[in-house]
């Protein structure tokens, strides 16, 4: 494959990513920050008591309650996160009956063991959820609440050194000791269903009665998954009693005025900058035009792509909202630049006399260098954002560093393909083609 094979094969790549793009903005799109949509943003702040001290392990079982609440409301794409070590910040959107809301996510969490009832023994967790949803009777009375369970930890399975395979380990109260002896006595090869709030999370079967105040649950498959069901066992309450510091319910009609606002200022940000590219720099105004529509159209793919991603392995997705506006627009301020420093580069080679395929190269080569400098300034910053910030913040350093990545991928193989090409072709002869005057320079050559 020749030079020019390669530089046609990557505007092809880049078209087919921009078609992508398209169909991902058309079918999926994104979802609305709490700020455009409106809903109900919650600050909670732990109290610590001697017998509830507030830590990591106690905040994240508090968190993973939460999470667990906030599915039930039915929120699209909440935000759930943990501020300080004492504060949990929640951004709902769509929220319309506030107190409904604080209501649910202020209960004493509730932890229960039921048996399942025979008819669904061979259902897996979703189906049974889904069940419960309609309202079916899947369950069997409460058999034991949390309070019986002194701990739970998830490790490996040594009884089966041959399979890699992993387990939950409990050991009980005295009282929970001999209510759990009672209940596997009396149930052996039923499934016993771990209930977190009214939600199945796991549904062991008991292969023998368990008498010694200890248990195992087998058969998990990965380290998270047996992690995951260590800490529903431990969160039976929520470890410390969490206050409302700050409520505020956000209306959807100062969201959407914001919104209408913020896709003015991007339009009118585009075309400005657009028409001075194009009066300034002529055909390679043009070629910065096209580049900037393939950024903003990859910007946002990459934003529903990561979206799509974070919700499939089960993370709360990212919503549009007004900061993550902000950082597109000034992305689109950054890649303007990016081109404007190649372009300048250039124009300074063929002042000095330098035939245009020359010019193309040091001037592409060079210019490059110098807004990647700049790209890794603008990423190590939103990196420090997002590692440091919460909410709004985190969303407007996460589109600065995905703006990043698109800026390079839009500069390498698109920018510097078609320049090579021109070059290749010889389609600009006269130095006002690309913004120079007679006096500034000779023919292209």
């Amino acid at each position: 494959m020749n030079q020019k094979q390669k530089y046609i094969l990557s505007l092809a790549i880049i078209v087919t990513l921009v078609g992508l793009s398209i169909f991902g903005l058309l079918t999926r799109g994104l979802g609305l920050g709490l700020d455009l949509k409106g809903g109900l943003n919650v600050v909670l702040t732990a109290k610590e008591t001697p017998k509830a001290p507030v830590n990591q392990k106690s905040m994240d079982q508090a968190l993973f309650i939460m999470r667990n609440r906030i599915d039930k409301l039915g929120v699209s794409e909440p935000s759930i996160e943990q501020h300080g070590k004492r504060n949990i910040i929640l951004q709902l959107p769509g929220i319309r009956d506030a107190n409904k809301a604080i209501k649910i996510i202020g209960q004493t969490a509730l932890l229960e063991l039921k048996i399942v009832e025979a008819k669904y023994n061979s259902q897996d967790i979703v189906q049974m959820n889904q069940a419960l949803a309609k309202k079916e009777k899947v369950l069997g009375p409460t058999l034991m609440t949390g309070e019986g369970l002194s701990s739970a930890s998830a490790g490996y399975d040594t009884q089966n050194p041959a399979v890699t395979s992993y387990v939950v380990k409990l050991d009980f109260t005295s009282d929970g000791a001999d209510e759990f002896a009672d209940i596997t006595t009396k149930n052996k090869d039923k499934r016993l269903a771990v209930v977190l709030d009214g939600q199945v999370m796991t549904a062991p079967t008991i292969k023998s009665a368990i008498t010694d105040g200890s248990g195992v649950i087998e058969g998990i498959s990965t380290m998270e998954e047996a992690k995951k069901v260590a800490l529903v066992l431990q969160t039976g309450q929520l470890p410390f009693k969490l206050d409302i510091s700050q409520q505020q319910e956000v209306g959807p009609t100062l969201g959407k005025d914001s919104l209408n606002a913020a896709f003015i200022a991007g339009i009118v940000g585009f075309i400005l900058v657009a028409l001075f590219m194009l009066a300034f720099y002529r055909v390679f105004g043009l070629i910065a035009w096209i580049s900037l529509a393939i950024f903003i159209s990859l910007l946002l793919g990459s934003m529903v792509l990561l979206d799509l991603f974070l919700q499939s392995v089960g993370a709360a997705g990212i919503s549009l909202s007004l900061p993550s506006i902000a950082g597109v627009i000034l992305m689109i301020g950054v890649a303007a630049d990016s081109s404007i420093i190649v372009f300048e580069r250039i124009k300074e080679e063929v002042k000095e006399g330098k035939g245009f395929r020359s010019s193309l190269d040091v001037g592409f080569t060079h210019g490059f260098k110098t807004f990647l400098d700049a790209d890794l300034v603008t990423f190590i910053t939103a990196a420090v954002l997002f590692w440091l910030g919460i909410g709004p913040v985190r969303g407007f350093a996460l589109t600065l560093m995905l703006g990043v990545f698109c800026d390079l991928t839009v500069s390498l193989l698109f920018t510097r393909s078609v320049l090579k090409l021109i070059a290749a072709n010889n389609w600009i002869k006269k130095p006002s083609f690309i913004g120079l005057s007679l006096k500034e320079g000779t023919e292209v050559a």
